[in-house]
């Protein structure tokens, strides 16, 4: 798929690029637990991953996630979403891409 206006946008803990109107109304994001290998110490975060019509990543949020909401239960509803996160399998953050993290890796990680 080829995008038209990319431009970069910012927002609180969110740094995303707006592909525009075309294929903006098949688009999905969900909260996802994201391990980033680092010389010093390797870590796991939550971040926003934004996904095209056929479910392929095509960006994620540079910011480590945050619950936020204008009210108490929008901030409730907020870590819900993100703690569904760990329902789902693990990325990694390699080459500058994410990857699905095998499952013998993250259980070596965890320990």
């Amino acid at each position: 798929m080829i995008f038209s206006n990319v431009v970069e946008i910012s927002m609180p803990n969110l740094t995303i690029l707006n592909i525009g109107t075309e294929g903006a109304d098949k688009m999905s994001y969900d909260y996802r637990v994201v391990y980033i290998p680092d010389e010093d110490v390797d870590f796991f975060v939550i971040r926003e991953v934004f996904y095209n019509e056929d479910g392929d990543i095509i960006y994620w949020s540079e910011e480590d996630a945050v619950p936020t909401g204008e009210t108490f239960e929008e901030l409730c509803d907020d870590f819900d979403a993100m703690a569904e996160a760990f329902e789902k399998p693990v990325l990694m953050l390699q080459d500058g891409e994410l990857i699905e993290l095998e499952d013998e890796e993250e259980e070596s990680d965890a320990e």
